[in-house]
């Protein structure tokens, strides 16, 4: 299957026999994917599909290197079945993480599952054309040294912050990055052969793989919460990424909670991110210290806190509770606009949880608007760091295994 660059859905197919075979095509191949290991005879009763039709698709399968035999099933009489699994390195792709002083470039098989990650620094206010350039030589230098010729890559997943055009591949404007208007889609795939590249906001493709990857419980109505340097959102409705009409949907961080507040990098006073992330560390931080002349906080980050945690800071404790309690009149606005099943939080900041999550938590158990206990649970990302980098490269994953329903 070749993968294709995020086109813009026009129509949807005809009904013919095509269209017919793409769609058993595609039921065979997922269910093969999510069940690991699997007969012929299991993937017909499953997918509802005559067994002679499965067996010509697996053959195709087979012969295209999709799928591969992997031994016989138990049998109680007759013939033991041949079990089918899908090939997860029949392809590859890269992960990006585009960060303010560097990049996290990771090679992954069709599974999501990292086989290799690269660190690239590059200076902050760097030019757009410079981490372009650093990216596509790294990806060349990786590709080569697992010995992978271009044809065996199904394409790159880009993860930036900022405001994404999903469409064209553009970083429309990025305050962390300071960049605005960046083709990185295009620019990258030019540098590497015409590559596929797809882009999304960093918090989306950890969304991806969160709902890919993570808990499969309770997925269909969830927010991912990230803190961290900043503070980014992404809203799942009915088990589907909610872009909203521009791709905007999520901007949490920059609504307004408090008239003539903080100075935001957006140009606003009073974002939410500048009281529920490491800004507010460095803001009231810096207003505070004179109030705490002998306190042992050196740097106004996440770990600088826990640093003067360990000697008893008074100052550190504060601005952590202070920040801790914002986060919490945060997460209830989010339960009373939103009504989600699940919140998911996760980013850097949740290293360092126990300082502040108690306070957030209580704000959002005696603020609930209903008398019942609160409906929402809310909960700690079980994946790890690497998750940026995976769900960056299942946004090549799920291009490559969409359903064949449209086309340009």
């Amino acid at each position: 299957m070749k993968a294709r660059r995020c086109p813009s859905i026009t129509t949807v197919r005809k009904g013919n026999k095509d269209l017919i075979k793409d769609l058993n095509r595609f039921l065979v191949l997922q269910h093969i994917r999510q069940s690991g290991k699997v007969s012929r005879t299991d993937i017909a009763k499953a997918t509802g599909i005559g067994l002679s039709t499965v067996t010509n698709i697996t053959e195709e399968f087979l012969r295209e290197g999709l799928v591969r035999e992997v031994g016989t099933a138990h049998s109680t009489g007759g013939r033991k079945p041949v079990l089918l699994q899908f090939h997860e390195r029949y392809s590859y792709t890269f992960g990006v993480k585009v960060e303010e002083t560097q990049l996290r470039v990771a090679l992954t098989d069709l599974q999501a599952e990292i086989l290799d990650v690269k660190t690239v620094p590059f200076e902050a206010g760097s030019k757009p054309e410079k981490a372009v350039e650093l990216l596509s030589a790294a990806i060349q230098v990786m590709r080569q040294a697992h010995g992978l010729a271009e044809r065996q890559i199904a394409g790159i997943g880009i993860a930036a912050s900022g405001l994404i055009n999903r469409e064209t591949g553009t970083i429309l404007r990025s305050s962390l990055l300071g960049w605005e208007n960046v083709s990185i889609c295009k620019e990258v795939s030019k540098r590497l052969n015409g590559m596929p590249v797809y882009l999304d906001k960093n918090i989306n493709a950890y969304t991806l793989a969160e709902l890919t990857l993570g808990s499969k419980e309770k997925q269909r109505h969830v927010v991912i919460m990230s803190i961290g340097a900043g503070l980014g959102l992404t809203i799942v409705i009915d088990g589907s990424m909610y872009y909203g009409s521009f791709g905007g949907a999520g901007e949490f961080g920059h609504t307004i909670v408090q008239m003539n507040g903080y100075r935001c990098h957006c140009g606003q006073r009073g974002c939410l991110e500048m009281y529920a992330s490491e800004f507010y560390l460095q803001h009231a931080g810096g207003e505070l210290r004179r109030q705490y002349p002998h306190t042992a906080v050196e740097r106004y980050t996440f770990s600088g806190m826990e640093q003067a945690l360990k000697q008893g800071d008074e100052l550190a404790a504060r601005l952590l509770r202070e920040m801790g309690t914002h986060i919490g009149y945060g997460l209830v606005n989010v339960i009373n606009t939103l009504n989600p099943k699940r919140i998911v939080l996760t980013g850097e900041g949740m290293n360092y949880a126990p300082h502040f999550l108690p306070y957030a938590l209580k704000v959002a158990e005696e603020n609930f608007f209903a008398a019942a206990a609160l409906p929402t649970e809310i909960v700690v990302s079980q994946l790890g760091n690497d998750a940026w980098l995976q769900g960056a490269a299942l946004l090549v994953i799920e291009q490559l295994f969409q359903l064949p329903i449209y086309q340009n």
